[in-house]
């Protein structure tokens, strides 16, 4: 199996200048935006909303609108990977951000040299049970039905059904007669 190396899509909302009272200089909000630009140039899918520059997408992204529902504007920033919330009330790093790119990325199993040899990897290989065909398909094919629900009892008389030795009972009689029991 080949690796798949389709880089998931990250989405970052951020707070605008000034509007975070955590960093009242932006050195964080500046730091994060610097690493972004990095990643972004380097071929790393990433886009970056601020309130202040495209404020609509803040009310438009549902799981991002969600959280400052709950919130409040406090959350921000919110890192989105391919539409889900993976970090919230501070920026990412370069690191969170290369690691979360490759969140799709697939690596193949790796397998110790014996067990390439053995083909299947020494496990058992299990089969399905042969289905055998069942009503009117049986009829055609000339398979006779078993009874489901218990296995065949031959020419033995069925006991549950209320013989007690004494002939089984008539279409008009119960299993109990009048007076026993």
């Amino acid at each position: 199996m080949a690796e798949i190396t389709d880089p998931a899509e990250l989405e970052v909302f951020i707070p605008g200048p000034g509007e975070n009272p955590d960093d009242p200089n932006d050195a964080d909000r500046t730091e994060f935006l610097e690493t972004a630009q990095e990643l972004l140039d380097s071929g790393l899918d990433i886009a970056v909303y601020s309130t202040d520059s495209y404020p609509s997408a803040f009310e438009q992204c549902v799981p991002v609108a969600e959280q400052i529902e709950v919130s409040g504007h406090e959350v921000l920033p919110i890192l989105l990977v391919d539409g889900a919330v993976k970090v919230s009330f501070n920026y990412p790093d370069r690191e969170q951000l290369e690691r979360f790119s490759k969140a799709r990325s697939v690596k193949p199993k790796k397998l110790p040299a014996a067990a390439t040899a053995c083909g299947t990897g020494g496990a058992d290989v299990t089969t399905a049970p042969a289905m055998e065909p069942a009503g009117f398909a049986a009829t055609l094919a000339g398979v006779t039905e078993r009874p489901a629900g218990g296995p065949d009892i031959g020419n033995r008389r069925n006991l549950m059904g209320g013989d007690f030795g004494q002939g089984l009972p008539s279409g008009s009689e119960s299993a109990l007669r009048a007076g026993e029991g």
